[in-house]
C-alpha cells in the first residue's frame, strides 16, 4: 500500500500529506473530518449550543426543519426555536443540565414543540449528548420531527375509537336475533316433544351450535372492545388450526366449496382479531359470489417476519376502478350488494393495521377471481405491542 505522505516513485509527484507538511502545517486531525462530515450530512436536524446556551453551529436539515438561514441562528440563544410560552422555564432547564451534562432524551414523557420561522410549531424528539471542546463543554442536540408519526397515532386512536363504538352496537344488535333464534328452537323441540324425527333433532342441533358459535363470537369481541391491545396477550397459534377455527364457524350453501392450504407452523399472536379478520373476509367471499357452484380457497404460511393469509375466491372479482373504495365505511360496488352495510371489509382494514399488518386486494380486470391477502406480524415488537 503507498504511503500517501511520501512522494510517489512512479510518477515524481508528492503525496497529499508532503505539501502541508513542507509548508509547515499540521497535517488534518481525520477525528475533526469524520465529525464535520457526519454532522453536515446527518438526516437528524443537529445543532451544537455552548455554555450560555447560544447556537454554536447547526447543520442543513436543521435549518430546513425550522425555516431559518445559518447566518439567522449562529449565536443566538436556543430558546430562539421555541415557542414563546416555553422560552422562559426553558432557560432554568437549560442551566440545570449544563450543571449536570449527561446523554439523555429531552423532556421524557413530555410532548416537545419546536417553533419555524414562520410562526408554526410542529412536534420534535431531542437528544442532548455533552461534549468536551477547547472552547469548553457544548451540547450536540439531535432533533428529529415526528410530525407524520403523531399523525398516525392520532389516525390510530381515531380508528380504534371508530371500532369500539362500532363493535358495542354491532354486538347488542346481533344478541337480540340470536336469542329470538334460540328460543325459536327451544319452542320447535316443545312442539314435537319426543316424537321429533331424527334429521330434524339433528339440524336443531346445529342450529344451537352456530347460535352459540356466534355468541362466543360476539363475547369475544366485546372483551377485545373493552380490554385494547394492551389487555391482551399473545397465545402460541398453530396456522391450521387457525383456519379450521373460522371455516367451522361458516356454513357455504349447497355448491359453495371450501378448500385450506395450511401449514401446521406455528406462531405467537392474539386469536381474537385474527379470527375475526379472516372470518369476515371468508363470508365477504361467500355473500358476494355470483354462482351457484363455487370454490373459495384459504391459505395459510409463514414467510419472513410475517403471517400471509390468503382468501382466494372464484367470483366476479373487483373492477380495478373500484378496488380504491372496497375498504371505506358504507361502501359496496353494486345495487345487489346493498342489502349490506358496506362496514365489513372497513373494519378488516382497521383491524389489521392497528396491529401492525397489511391488506392487499388482487384482483384484474377481465379475469374472475380476487384475493384478499392479510400480512400479519410474527413476532411481537416494541412499537405494536405493549
Amino acid at each position: 500500500m503507498l504511503d500517501p505522505s511520501k512522494h510517489d516513485e512512479e510518477n515524481g509527484q508528492p503525496g497529499p500529506l508532503a505539501d502541508t507538511e513542507q509548508a509547515g502545517m499540521p497535517p488534518p486531525d481525520h477525528g475533526i473530518l469524520a465529525f464535520d462530515c457526519l454532522f453536515n450530512t446527518s438526516p437528524m436536524g443537529l445543532l451544537l449550543v455552548d455554555g450560555r446556551g447560544l447556537i454554536v453551529r447547526i447543520n442543513a436539515r436543521a435549518l430546513a426543519m425550522f425555516g431559518y438561514e445559518e447566518a439567522e441562528l449562529v449565536g443566538e440563544p436556543i430558546e430562539t426555536l421555541l415557542p414563546h410560552r416555553a422560552r422562559p422555564h426553558h432557560v432554568a432547564i437549560r442551566e440545570g443540565y449544563i450543571a449536570a451534562p449527561s446523554i439523555r432524551a429531552m423532556g421524557k414523557g413530555r410532548d416537545l414543540t419546536g417553533r419555524r420561522k414562520d410562526g408554526i410549531e410542529f412536534p420534535l424528539e431531542i437528544g442532548l449528548s455533552p461534549l468536551t471542546t477547547q472552547n469548553g463543554m457544548m451540547t450536540c442536540a439531535s432533533i428529529v420531527d415526528i410530525t407524520e408519526r403523531k399523525r398516525a397515532e392520532l389516525r390510530l386512536r381515531e380508528a380504534n375509537a371508530q371500532l369500539e363504538e362500532f363493535t358495542y352496537v354491532a354486538s347488542h344488535d346481533l344478541r337480540s336475533p340470536m336469542r329470538g333464534i334460540a328460543n325459536l328452537i327451544n319452542i320447535i323441540r316443545e312442539d314435537y316433544g319426543e316424537q321429533a324425527p331424527p334429521a330434524v333433532l339433528h339440524n336443531l342441533g346445529r342450529m344451537e351450535e352456530r347460535v352459540n358459535n356466534t355468541e362466543k363470537i360476539i363475547s369475544d369481541l366485546l372483551h377485545y372492545a373493552r380490554a385494547g391491545r394492551r389487555a391482551i396477550k399473545a397465545e402460541p397459534i398453530v396456522l391450521a388450526d387457525l383456519i379450521a377455527e373460522v371455516v367451522e364457524t361458516e356454513s357455504p350453501p349447497p355448491g359453495m366449496t371450501i378448500t385450506v392450504e395450511a401449514s401446521d407452523e406455528e406462531f405467537e399472536g392474539v386469536r381474537t382479531p385474527l379470527t375475526t379478520i379472516l372470518r369476515n373476509l371468508l363470508s365477504n367471499a361467500i355473500k358476494h359470489h355470483d354462482r351457484e357452484t363455487g370454490t373459495i380457497t384459504l391459505r395459510a404460511r409463514l414467510e419472513g417476519n410475517s403471517c400471509l393469509f390468503d382468501v382466494c375466491d372464484d367470483g366476479p372479482g373487483i373492477p380495478e376502478a373500484s378496488q380504491g373504495r372496497v375498504f371505506r365505511l358504507f361502501q359496496t360496488l353494486s345495487a345487489a350488494q346493498r342489502k349490506g352495510t358496506g362496514l365489513g371489509l372497513a373494519v378488516v382494514q382497521r383491524l389489521v393495521e392497528s396491529h401492525g399488518g397489511s391488506i392487499t386486494l388482487l384482483s384484474q380486470d377481465g379475469k374472475r377471481g380476487c384475493t384478499f391477502r392479510v400480512t400479519w406480524p410474527r413476532f411481537a415488537r416494541t412499537d405494536l405491542d405493549d
